[in-house]
């Protein structure tokens, strides 16, 4: 009898066993990680499912901003972010004379700006920053629309640039401009990239080497230089010898580019050490903050990112208000973010954030109302037939498809359920490149999604009739709804022409949110809290408010005490 425990001991060695080489994978992987953050002090960070394969100063998606802001540095403000001024000491103020308006000689106001920028600027094969470069930025800036590579419009109204010190860059700005509204294109390598442009300015972005030969160091003045890529897949950056600014820990960081699922697989078995708001999913971020504590840090926040609808006015149904309305007002946008983002967004009240200045309350508000929605189709002749859908006096369906990308497909499910209950037929339809998909505005709905700031004149630039993308502009332009609306231009050039003190401003962005809010051209549901998860063994990782999260990555470090 004394035997008898024996078999089963050997029973719980056996699953002890079993248990350890289930296990043994995951340790394994976990050593990996470890070995990779304090030895090779190598990052990897998921960014999205868009390769940026562009010039280094266009910016359309947030993957190449991104890219933009671990590679290069910007004067003045980086298209309206709150934090700004990467190669200079602080923005000019008024406080201590660095912005001045003035009158010029033939009594025209302009605005001059005086910019101290940092000590030592480098390229990052240690070439000194000069004047030259920043004068090239801005000659190539102008060859092209402002929404190509200034999305504020503001490189047009410089009217020159000078060294008025050793470290100070003086600028001068035709009209009156605010402090928040400051920008200077960025900085370009005259002696790398002036033969290209002189040989071919029309091909000038296809021929430049931040599109042929991005591995050269000379290229960037950012903490990180691109060392080698693996297009579509990833980029690999190396710290930059010549940074100005406070040197990062990680001598290395690799951008992946591939699928939400991919990624997040990579983040759980520890190949990913972080996951950027734009490579994961909404449903993935609600799970990792339910489930995962345990292993991974998630940050949320508040930005200025807008999640909204994008109807094609060339479609007679959406070019109709009363149906955009209609279609509104069927969502419930409270129970969508409750759902869809774990309560962490923001329902729209209207296009601008509330936590901005430029803010007003007080517009008409679209609430869920189905009665009303039902109300607005059947006056604008979509009625209901005996199946439930809805068709105009020709017997057409009131039919749409709604484009949406990677990642976004449970807000699309969300959406059509909505707008087939007040009798719409919808489709849905994964984009891969959503941005051709603007471009060609061959689309009827786009689900996405837009970055700005109130003090930036960038988010207006979406709705200026002149920016709709046609044959004759070569499809360029943000407009791409296609809605032209005198009143709105005029509320838009009202902007440009404010002063700057808080009532100026806030008149004249309110003129602006009181047209959007009466027209409705785009549809704004919610501002996303973006959501950036990081694993355990990181310290010193946050979330600017209203920023990239990749702007505090030279905090960014390993734990000495790596958890388990």
């Amino acid at each position: 009898m004394r035997g008898a425990p024996g078999p089963s001991i050997g029973r719980l060695l056996t699953a002890l066993l079993l248990f350890l080489l289930i296990l043994a994978p995951a340790a394994g992987a976990q050593d990996a990680q470890a070995r990779r953050l304090l030895q090779e002090k190598r990052l990897v960070i998921a960014a999205d499912n868009l390769f940026p394969r562009t010039h280094g100063s266009l910016i359309i998606t947030q993957p190449q901003a991104t890219l933009f802001r671990l590679t290069q540095g910007v004067i003045g403000r980086m298209h309206g972010e709150l934090i700004a001024c990467s190669l200079c000491s602080q923005l000019p103020n008024a406080l201590d004379g660095s912005l001045v308006t003035l009158q010029d000689e033939e009594g025209r106001t302009v605005t001059r700006a005086s910019f101290e920028l940092l000590p030592n600027l480098r390229w990052g094969d240690g070439t000194p920053l000069d004047i030259g470069d920043i004068e090239f930025g801005l000659t190539v800036a102008r060859r092209y629309p402002p929404q190509v590579l200034d999305p504020t419009g503001i490189t047009a109204r410089i009217r020159s640039l000078r060294m008025s010190g050793p470290r100070r860059l003086e600028v001068l700005y035709e009209g009156s401009l605010c402090k928040e509204q400051l920008f200077v294109p960025p900085p370009l390598p005259r002696r790398l990239e002036e033969p290209i442009f002189r040989a071919d300015p029309n091909r000038y972005l296809q021929r430049s080497l931040y599109f042929t030969e991005r591995n050269r160091p000379g290229l960037y003045l950012g903490p990180y230089m691109i060392e080698s890529e693996k297009a579509p897949h990833s980029i690999q950056l190396r710290r930059n010898p010549y940074y100005a600014g406070t040197t990062p820990y990680f001598e290395r960081v690799d951008l992946l580019f591939s699928d939400p699922e991919s990624a997040e697989k990579g983040l759980l078995d520890g190949s990913i050490d972080v996951l950027l708001p734009k490579a994961v999913r909404e449903e993935a971020l609600v799970r990792f903050t339910r489930e995962r504590r345990d292993r991974f840090k998630i940050l949320w926040s508040p930005s200025t990112t807008l999640t909204w609808l994008t109807p094609n006015f060339s479609r007679p149904a959406l070019a109709d208000r009363q149906v955009r309305e209609a279609l509104y007002l069927a969502l419930d946008r409270d129970a969508m973010v409750k759902t869809l983002t774990l309560g962490t967004s923001l329902v729209a009240p209207g296009y601008l954030h509330p936590g901005l200045p430029a803010y007003m309350a007080g517009f008409p508000r679209y609430g869920y109302n189905v009665t009303r929605a039902a109300t607005l189709l059947d006056g604008a002749g979509w009625r209901r037939d005996k199946s439930g859908q809805r068709r105009n006096a020709e017997g057409q369906l009131l039919a749409l498809t709604l484009s949406y990308r990677a990642g976004d497909h449970g807000v699309g499910l969300a959406l059509a359920d909505a707008w087939r209950a007040i009798g719409v037929t919808v489709s849905l339809k994964e984009e891969p490149d959503i941005v051709s998909a603007f471009r060609g505005r061959g689309f009827d709905m786009v689900l996405s999604s837009i970055t700005y700031s109130a003090v930036s004149p960038s988010m207006p630039q979406f709705f200026l009739s002149n920016a709709v993308p046609t044959a004759e502009n070569g499809m360029r332009g943000l407009n791409f709804t296609g809605h032209a609306d005198p009143a709105l231009d005029n509320a838009i050039e009202a902007i440009d022409l404010a002063g700057c003190t808080r009532d100026d401003q806030r008149q004249a962005w309110t003129a602006f949110q009181q047209q959007l809010m009466n027209e409705l051209p785009r549809l704004p549901l919610w501002f996303n809290s973006l959501g950036t998860v990081f694993t355990n063994r990181l310290e010193g990782v946050g979330n600017p408010p209203f920023g990239d999260p990749v702007l505090t990555i030279q905090r960014w470090r390993p734990k000495a005490t790596m958890p388990p």
